[in-house]
């Protein structure tokens, strides 16, 4: 059922533009908000309360799928949660744009679409690489979650992405909670782009990397994603770099289905 989930939402995801109630960051600004008229949600909000402000609708999904509905009903509940939580169409857009500036020669509104999708300026990154980082965010992670934890293992790390981006500069204690939740997915995730990439430059990069805990989540994945690609700088085309790394994304995320299927067939072969 996961794997069918999947294929059915990336697909519609691929073929169609979602409104903004099929969008997370919809939802989850709508929650945070009201946690923030509350005074619950600030800067010097506790750990544990954040905790149980980004676990609770993670655990109400978890109850109504395992307890209050049957199996046909939470596949498609299942179903329409990973389609509002997968995907950014705001950073498509700016892509697109970006596209469209660069072949038209605009460099000013290139390096302006450039500036809306990087969300940490203290590690330097390109345009594509800042693409790759958000397809990760975005894509990677939670179907990661959603595999190994079901929807709500999806709605928990979107939320918790969501009080980051939030709240982040004012209260570290959002910056902890996402860096441990990315630790595990953003090193499966970088370990297929050693696999669809060129391996061996950068495995001693992943390798280097692996156990370093304090290292963040992006600063990993920019420094594999640029061993695995290389590219070479042409000061004329402003679309390669961007373009070459989307492909990379794009078959990280081929790969990364092809694994789930063949772990999901392998607990099928088992469990008969």
């Amino acid at each position: 059922m996961t794997l069918i989930s999947l294929l059915l939402v990336l697909f519609v995801e691929r073929v169609t533009t979602k409104s903004r109630y099929w969008q997370a960051d919809f939802y989850s600004a709508k929650y945070l908000a009201g946690w923030q008229r509350r005074d619950g949600l600030s800067g010097g909000t506790s750990v544990l309360l954040l905790l149980l402000i980004i676990a609770l609708p993670a655990i109400i999904v978890f109850c109504i799928l395992t307890f209050a509905v049957g199996q046909i009903i939470a596949f498609i509940l299942s179903t329409g949660i990973l389609m509002v939580c997968v995907g950014c169409p705001n950073v498509r857009a700016t892509y697109k744009c970006y596209l469209q500036a660069a072949n038209r020669g605009d460099i000013e509104a290139c390096s302006l679409y450039e500036d809306q999708i990087c969300e940490n300026q203290n590690i330097p990154a390109t345009f594509g690489q800042n693409l790759v980082w958000q397809n990760y965010r975005h894509y990677a992670a939670v179907i990661l979650f959603f595999v190994i934890f079901g929807a709500a293992g999806a709605v928990f790390y979107v939320l918790a992405r969501a009080v980051q981006s939030q709240i982040g500069n004012e209260n570290q204690h959002a910056n902890q909670i996402i860096h441990v939740l990315d630790w595990l997915p953003v090193r499966i995730t970088s370990l297929g782009f050693l696999l669809v990439g060129h391996f061996s430059r950068a495995l001693p990069i992943w390798l280097g990397h692996f156990f370093a805990v304090n290292l963040s989540a992006k600063k990993l994945l920019v420094d594999v994603t640029q061993a695995a690609e290389e590219i070479e700088p042409d000061e004329r085309d402003y679309t390669e770099e961007p373009c070459t790394l989307v492909k990379l994304a794009k078959r990280n995320i081929l790969f990364l289905m092809a694994v789930s299927s063949g772990l999901t067939l392998s607990l099928i072969h088992i469990s008969e």
